[in-house]
């Protein structure tokens, strides 16, 4: 049976970030919130960068020291980054710091802060709440179970298998950097191998006005409507009080914001085969681009079989314009697309936008070369996620097992 502390009997301290609101500034420190952590990662793309005065005075009370748990107070309660690195550049708000000054105590903690355990604490806390928040007070007597030496072995565990997701999440990273290098250098730049092997446009290789494109292409390429090149399909929702259309579906349905994943190889909920008849959604196959048309704009690749709501838009690759052209294309096209948004409540495009899309269509030769190099880049992405997703499966499936001693690690 384990036995329960609280979390400021457990920690060194329990503190939160700035409760004020600094002036965000052009160039300067970045402020973090709860909405930048996920899935044990910290992400600093969508952040506003604050003054020097205000940082210093940010880290003069809650400074985050290498081995402190952060945990989101608010919005997405519960979703936890443990700091490794010694160099943190950032402060912190709406942000909660359990800090142990301890390696194995923080990681143990990180991974029962991910458990079920601290889940269902987390759940019943909120239950009835109408704003979604866990205060300071609460942190700071959040039940934990407490770390000890024989505990060392299911910690090291753990940590191996999220260290192998992290490498190959680098690994991935890298890939994709390849692969918008060589699309950058064949299709914006032009400078794809000619016949003797050189840069086609450095080396003077001839060039044509498209009027349909308002710039210089290479002779013998085209354009086109997206429309008339590709089968593109709007999502749909099936009927919410019918349980024959949700009730054990096996059918993977994905809202806008799954879209974020890339490649996308879960959906939170899905649907039946009856669901999928009776509704505007249609099925789309492993390879086809996901496109969100609400909020942000996104495009992925599906790892696996999949339908969609109607914020997003489907398009099934083909022989001609395979996805490791057609992800890249669409990628450089989103600021195009978000410049044509409406909306006052919620902006959005229709799916007649991404119809409309004016496609450069390379020569065949040229995109015959492209996909030897490319398709084999995005294989490999996609097999790689999907290692991963089975580690994170795994790794959740042990978890509860070794916080309860259920398992032990010899």
């Amino acid at each position: 049976m384990n036995k329960f502390i609280q979390a400021q009997k457990y920690c060194v301290k329990v503190f939160d970030g700035t409760h004020d609101t600094p002036k965000p500034v052009l160039k300067g420190f970045p402020l973090i919130t709860s909405k930048n952590i996920l899935g044990g990662k910290l992400n600093l793309k969508n952040i506003y960068n604050i003054s020097k005065d205000d940082y210093f005075a940010v880290q003069k009370r809650s400074a985050v020291s290498k081995w402190d748990v952060l945990f989101s107070m608010i919005g997405s309660i519960g979703e936890t980054y443990l700091e490794k690195n010694d160099d943190i550049p950032y402060a912190i708000k709406n942000i909660g710091v359990f800090s142990t000054n301890d390696e194995y105590k923080a990681k143990w903690l990180y991974y029962y802060l991910i458990s079920p355990y601290a889940k269902a604490f987390i759940k019943n806390y909120l239950s009835g709440a109408v704003q979604k928040f866990l205060p300071l007070g609460v942190l700071r007597e959040f039940p934990i179970i407490p770390y000890d030496y024989s505990r060392k072995k299911a910690v090291d565990l753990l940590y191996t298998i999220d260290s192998k997701i992290e490498l190959n999440n680098k690994i991935n990273n890298e890939l994709e950097k390849i692969a918008k290098t060589l699309y950058n250098y064949w299709f914006i730049q032009f400078d794809f191998p000619d016949k003797n092997g050189k840069p086609y446009r450095s080396s003077g290789g001839k060039m044509v006005w498209s009027e349909d494109l308002k710039r210089e292409i290479p002779i013998g390429w085209r354009s086109d409507l997206l429309k008339n090149r590709l089968k593109s399909y709007l999502g749909g929702t099936p009927r919410r009080n019918n349980e024959e259309y949700w009730n054990n579906g096996s059918i993977p349905w994905l809202s806008s914001g799954e879209v974020a994943e890339f490649p996308i190889l879960s959906s939170a909920e899905k649907i039946t085969d009856s669901g999928l008849k009776n509704s505007a959604a249609k099925l789309l196959r492993v390879g086809s681009l996901m496109i969100s048309i609400t909020g942000n704009i996104r495009v992925s690749i599906l790892g696996m079989d999949a339908s969609a709501n109607q914020s997003v838009v489907g398009i099934e690759e083909n022989e001609e314009l395979k996805k490791s052209y057609l992800y890249l294309f669409i990628l450089n096209h989103i600021s195009q697309y978000e410049a044509l948004m409406t909306g006052a409540v919620q902006k959005h495009i229709n799916k007649e936008v991404i119809d409309k899309t004016l496609l450069l269509i390379p020569s065949k030769e040229v995109l015959n070369m492209y996909y030897k190099l490319a398709d084999s880049l995005f294989e490999k992405i996609i097999k790689i996620s999907k290692e991963n997703k089975e580690l994170s499966e795994l790794r959740d499936f042990l978890l509860p097992m070794l916080m309860n001693g259920q398992v032990i690690i010899m």
